[in-house]
């Protein structure tokens, strides 16, 4: 039976008597508990009755939105060592969060229930100190000594809706002895599971409950209406949060699992999103594949048996059942990895029907499972050794006699009711056609030694493609089930110059809906509805995307469409920045703060205490010239206002800059003005989208990449400790591009690429660990805003904007070995400007290029020499052309134009 510190009396009694209390507050008085809300949350605060007098009651509703309502009481309070806090509370409303909260200046301690619901009856609550642990702040060792306020927050949850809290006296009462020790919780599922896989033999439980880094891959729809993963040991999660389908192979009397085998994985055709994981034995090879229809009727298991050597061989395939995900136990956030409850296993015409218990009030899923091929055996029977319920467990197999070099497929179709799937070869047909046509609509060509690039940045598309849910674009399927508009405007771009101009036209039309009243984008959106956390870098990422919609398709009437949600943003966004041009931030201490964004934790450096991030404010910077541009173009009467508002802010980024160069006496772009502190990663947005790069200080500029590049090479080559990173850093390929950095854009490359786990999945985890086997939380596999990062930086090695001369730089990020032979070329790449294919190959002493396609930037195409020596003489359709400086100027008139370089 579980043990439970939080003791709950249900009896309506008055007040324990005992040591006077340091905070006695009989909750009488509306006045000393103000009722406040995240923005569109609806709270207020009145008096009712109660046994012993009068209580305060909390009123909320929250609507279509997520947040919070809270009542908080300002009061200082020293704390002593030991203490205990008393309440009685009753109410109405659905499942929620309920959080006690005390404040300390910019530090605080919370006690948590979450997904709870209000009792009927009046109920006295005490919480032992140890009970309350900090939440946030910038010392998060900092202990509990004193209070400046007590909060009580309601905060959305799985329900939602309107409903009440009334709380009624509230106390703070002094203890004797020491604090206690923080209890550590009950045994988890999880916990069980590894003791039972360290009690077991090796390969009979998942590496993941072996205190080992496991690692995997997605395979889903276009639009994530079946979304699957595959471990690189070979086992099959076919729905998130779903059992495990595990394979033995038993060949000469002997057992074969993960444990056993040296795997290998893949895509096919390299970067097709088909992905499967081989194990080669002596006589035998063994493949495991997982195929999801890419019009998300359903998943399919495909394992295939090869006779590889010179005699007859009988082999047998054993599948076993499991209730535990892919998704390993060191997974959190949205979604806990590990155990997965299976409550029973039944045979059903030629399948089975496997159910899976989901929670209290939830239904239980009955997930179906077909034969292609019937087993020999089957065989149920509950996990051995697991002292709880819901371990189901089931063994089928199947007897395979092969004759030399013969193969035999077994198939497994899990759909998502009870519908049948088409056969294998079907969906793996439509599902193989769809894809090439997809990802091929940018095709591009580079040298054989090149491809690993090619495959990665087609998969990339695909990643960011099978990860989102209908509209929403995600960065992944389990840790993230959540849309947030910084990755999606990102993606959005990235998709938008693949071809895919309607996934980012379906995530801009949803992600309107939910703007709040009154202009605020949200930082991000899910099932609850708006998070109401003020992330400053959010309106402007929602108006580039917007406006780079109506570049790329050149959709006026959707852009009239948009305008208004555009201008709304905008207000709000110029009222932010206003709210900063104050006298208090002319002081010398704070002019490095005047006119910026406010503090905001959209910088997840920052989440212990917002900051004044220069990310915000170049995001903030593309949004006030993109909605200045918009105006202009719609001939909008707030269109001379936007533009100088556009021309303040940037005035008074630039200043802010140097300010902070001066007072915190740095030499490079700080990534919060508030800090000094440096990341190269966040000030890469300045480049792009930004498009600032002209207007920076230049010392400043190369002093931050420089810096960076230091600090990378002495993490690559071993001389600096490190224990992880996240391969966000890709950002800066698309920096070092615009740098005109072309030899060390490709060491960032190299790098990157061998943390690929595994390689042939083309994907990146949200973290990469320096130890490819210790566990820690790694987000996403694949992480698709990461993919967008790597998309993006790929591209412009062949082609990006400098959108402050409105013109397209042409294989910037092209050395020798790209060019030798036959070069290298990307066809098909959308623009702000119409489609382009352009060709590259040559070397120093000659060189041709050439541009065709339907794009005409008013800035012409520019073309840097891409060696070490001067450029010779060159001709563009035959005419003579001068080279400013190592920089050739393209007009951009009618296609094709040659480029001739040398004899």
């Amino acid at each position: 039976m579980k043990r439970f510190i939080l003791a709950l009396l249900l009896a309506v009694s008055p007040a324990v008597a005992g040591p006077e209390a340091i905070l006695n507050d009989p909750m009488e008085r509306a006045a000393e508990w103000p009722a406040d809300a995240s923005n569109s949350v609806i709270s207020r605060v009145n008096t009712v009755s109660a046994p012993d007098g009068q209580a305060l009651r909390m009123s909320y509703d929250f609507g279509e939105v997520s947040g919070y309502a809270f009542l908080r009481r300002d009061v200082k309070r020293d704390l002593p060592p030991n203490f205990e806090v008393r309440f009685r509370i009753r109410g109405t409303g659905g499942r929620n969060d309920l959080q006690m909260k005390f404040t300390n200046a910019d530090t605080v301690y919370w006690r948590t229930w979450s997904d709870w619901r209000a009792p009927v009856g009046w109920t006295e609550i005490v919480v032992p100190a140890q009970e309350v642990a900090f939440a946030w702040g910038p010392d998060n060792k900092a202990a509990l000594k004193s209070i400046d306020g007590v909060e009580f927050v309601v905060a959305r949850n799985r329900d939602g809706g309107a409903g009440t809290i009334e709380i009624d006296e509230l106390r703070i009462v002094p203890l004797s002895g020491p604090r206690p020790a923080a209890v550590a919780s009950e045994p988890t599922d999880n916990t069980q599971l590894i003791a039972l896989a360290k009690a077991a033999s090796r390969g009979e439980f998942p590496r993941a409950f072996l205190d080992e880094q496991p690692y995997w891959t997605l395979a889903a729809s276009d639009g994530g209406a079946v979304a699957a993963l595959i471990s690189e040991d070979a086992a099959i999660e076919p729905a998130k949060g779903s059992y495990s389908i595990e394979p033995t192979v038993i060949a000469g009397g002997k057992r074969h699992r993960w444990s056993d085998m040296l795997a290998s994985q893949s895509l096919v055709d390299d970067y097709l999103p088909i992905p499967s994981v081989s194990w080669v034995a002596e006589g035998w090879r063994f493949e495991t594949t997982l195929l999801a229809d890419s019009a998300g009727r359903g998943v399919h298991a495909g394992y295939r048996l090869t006779n590889t050597g010179e005699i007859a061989q009988k082999l047998t395939l054993e599948l076993a059942i499991r209730p535990w995900q892919v998704n390993p136990p060191a997974q959190f956030l949205s979604q806990r990895g590990g155990y997965s409850a299976i409550s029973s296993i039944e045979r059903r015409d030629n399948g089975l029907v496997i159910s899976q218990p989901q929670g209290d009030g939830d239904p239980v899923i009955e997930r179906q499972m077909r034969f292609a091929t019937t087993p020999e055996r089957f065989e149920t029977a509950s996990l051995l050794g697991w002292t709880g319920k819901d371990a189901a467990t089931a063994t089928l197999a199947w007897d395979v006699a092969l004759a030399p070099g013969e193969s035999r497929l077994i198939t497994l179709a899990m759909a998502n009711d009870s519908t049948k799937l088409p056969g294998w070869q079907t969906v793996y047909e439509d599902t193989l056609r769809h894809w090439s046509e997809v990802l091929n609509r940018v095709t591009i060509t580079a040298p054989p030694a090149k491809q690993a690039v090619v495959h990665s940045a087609r998969t990339a598309i695909a990643h960011m493609l099978m990860s989102r849910a209908g509209p929403m674009l995600k960065p992944g399927t389990r840790s993230y089930n959540r849309a947030w508009i910084r990755d999606g405007a990102m993606m959005g771009e990235g998709l938008l110059r693949a071809g895919r101009f309607d996934v980012a036209r379906e995530f801009a039309n949803w992600y309107g809906k939910y703007l709040f009243s009154n202009g605020k984008v949200p930082c991000c959106v899910d099932f609850r509805g708006a998070d109401p956390v003020p992330e400053n870098d959010s309106h402007g990422q929602y108006i580039f995307l917007l406006t780079e919609l109506y570049r790329y398709t050149g959709d006026k009437t959707a852009l009239e469409r948009d305008w208004p949600k555009m201008a709304a943003a905008w207000g709000y966004m110029d009222g932010l920045r206003l709210s900063e041009r104050t006298a208090k931030n002319q002081t010398p201490d704070r002019r490095m703060l005047y006119g910026l964004m406010p503090p905001s934790i959209s910088h997840e450096g920052y989440s212990a205490k917002p900051q004044y991030s220069l990310w915000d404010d170049f995001w903030a910077l593309r949004g006030f010239k993109d909605a200045a541009e918009v105006a202009d173009l719609l001939g909008r009467p707030e269109a001379a206002a936007m533009a100088a508002a556009r021309d303040q802010f940037a005035g008074d980024l630039h200043v802010a800059i140097l300010a902070a160069r001066d007072y915190w006496k740095i030499d490079f772009i700080p990534g919060a003005t508030s800090l000094g502190d440096f990341d190269a990663t966040s000030t890469t947005i300045s480049l792009d989208p930004g498009g600032e790069q002209a207007r920076l200080n230049p010392s400043m500029l190369e002093a931050t990449f420089e810096r960076y590049w230091r600090e990378f090479v002495s993490r690559r080559d071993g001389k600096r400790v490190w224990d992880d990173y996240t391969p966000y850093e890709l950002r800066n390929v698309s920096s070092f591009v615009r740098l005109g950095w072309r030899d060390r854009v490709h060491e960032l490359l190299t790098f990157f690429f061998a943390d690929q786990r595994p390689q042939g999945w083309n994907g990146w985890a949200e973290v990469v660990g320096r130890d490819p086997r210790k566990v820690r939380f790694i987000g996403d596999m694949p992480h698709a805003w990461i993919s967008s990062d790597y998309l993006r930086g790929a591209l412009d090695l062949f082609a990006y904007e400098d959108k402050a001369e409105r013109r397209l730089v042409l294989g910037g990020g092209l050395t020798a070995d790209w060019l030798a032979g036959k070069g290298s070329g990307i066809k098909g790449l959308a623009t702000p400007y119409g489609t382009m294919d352009i060709k590259v190959a040559g070397d120093a002493k000659r060189l041709s290029l050439t541009i065709d396609g339907t794009a005409r930037p008013p800035g012409g195409f520019a073309f840097d020499w891409p060696f070490a020596s001067a450029p010779p003489r060159g001709r563009i359709n035959g005419r003579p052309a001068s080279w400013v400086k190592k920089r050739l100027l393209i007009p951009a008139t009618s296609t094709p134009i040659r480029v001739e370089i040398g004899r």
